[in-house]
């Protein structure tokens, strides 16, 4: 791909089916920037009379025209008054105008497909948006102890329900919050909880004794209705699970996984303990914890600080520094990819996105890196992949097919 080529010359080269992969994705990510008078300018330097492609037809090129026309047309302003824009609502037109631009391409495309069926379009962008996926929200059901069942991102704002002196809320910010109601808490201290998110789902919730804890997809926390008389705060957690602990000299917070055990009083921390990863990963940011390995022949235990990982495989634990930002990249909204293998990201991807992936001829374990909004659709996370060239892939219904 030749280096600094304007997108009036990858337009050009688009309609003449003669853009590589590359080049598509390039062309795609320039409507996004182009200025307004870029964009006008795009639009009439390739779709004017003589720049459409010499092959089309008469009633191609005639039918491109048309598409011109009602283009230019929403497009015309003056441009004076746009300078006078104040900055969110230009922005705006950007975007709008990039919608309009996409449209046309589109359009095109279809119609040099319609008149030449036997030419291969490769347009990666269109191909991965026929079939996006929508992002992850707040989900999540609670169980009780007596085993019933509240699905709370269906379940209105509010009290949810009072048991044993406890009253279980709703808030508004998709929290769910234990307050303790009356003298009779430590009745409910036998009792427990479990809250659960599914693939594409995550939560926040307030336990009794006022810790805080965010759920990613694919996890749950079974916790004690009440810490009251009890002589440690225990909670069990498979999946991974953000923890802003409250201080409680005299009774230790305890978070058991399959293969390990964290004991806190009081700090902030993260763990992710997948059943189909191999390792368990403890992530400390303030304060300290004691990580005990429950695997293996050594059991052992070690102390983090502040900005230290403990890493559990295969039975042995060790200690490396952190990098915080990916970390906390998912409790942010955020995908951060750092030198990570294909098949570890694509599984962030599936119980994100609650999407199944499958491998075709393409190295799982090749190394990409990047960043990108949890908020989007799947197609942008994948085009972020893409653009390495190392690989490529098609969404069908339910599942991504990964490729070379």
């Amino acid at each position: 791909m030749e280096k600094n080529i304007s997108h009036t010359e990858l337009f050009k080269r688009y309609l003449n089916n003669a853009c590589t992969p590359q080049e598509i994705e390039l062309l795609m990510g320039q409507f996004g920037t182009l200025t307004e008078k870029d964009l006008r300018k795009s639009i009439s330097d390739t779709l004017r009379k003589g720049n459409e492609p010499a092959s089309l037809s008469p009633e191609s090129k005639q039918h491109l025209a048309s598409l011109y026309k009602n283009i230019s047309a929403k497009l015309k302003t003056d441009e004076d008054k746009i300078i006078e824009l104040p900055f969110y609502k230009r922005k705006a037109f950007v975007y709008l105008s990039a919608a309009c631009i996409a449209l046309v391409v589109t359009g095109i495309a279809a119609m040099l497909h319609n008149n030449y069926p036997n030419v291969k379009f490769k347009d990666l962008a269109a191909e991965l948006v026929s079939h996006d996926i929508p992002p992850g929200g707040n989900k999540a059901v609670l169980t009780l102890a007596d085993g019933k069942t509240i699905t709370l991102n269906e379940a209105a704002d509010g009290e949810l329900v009072k048991v044993e002196g406890m009253v279980i809320r709703k808030t508004g910010q998709g929290q769910l919050v234990y307050e303790v109601v009356g003298n009779d808490a430590s009745a409910a201290a036998g009792s427990y909880n479990t809250i659960s998110t599914p693939k594409g789902g995550t939560y926040q919730i307030i336990l009794p004794d006022g810790t805080k804890v965010w759920l990613n997809a694919a996890s749950k926390l079974k916790f004690p209705t009440s810490f009251v008389s009890l002589n440690e705060r225990k909670v069990e957690l498979s999946g991974e699970a953000y923890f802003e602990v409250t201080k409680d000299a005299s009774q230790p917070f305890r978070v058991l996984t399959v293969k390990q055990e964290v004991q806190v009083l009081g700090t902030h921390f993260n763990i992710s303990s997948y059943a189909e990863e191999s390792a368990v990963k403890t992530t400390l940011f303030e304060g300290s914890v004691k990580v005990k390995n429950l695997q293996g022949v050594k059991e052992g235990h070690i102390i983090l600080k502040p900005g230290q990982q403990s890493i559990i495989n295969e039975g042995v634990i060790k200690v490396t520094k952190a990098d915080v930002d990916e970390v906390l990249a998912w409790k942010n909204g955020v995908f951060v990819f750092n030198d990570e293998p294909l098949e570890s990201i694509m599984k962030k991807v599936s119980r994100w996105y609650d999407v199944e992936v499958i491998y075709e001829g393409v190295d799982k374990n090749k190394l990409f890196g990047g960043s990108v909004s949890r908020f989007d659709n799947v197609s942008k996370v994948l085009r972020q992949l893409e653009l390495t060239g190392g690989v490529h892939f098609k969404i069908e219904e339910g599942r991504i097919i990964a490729m070379k």
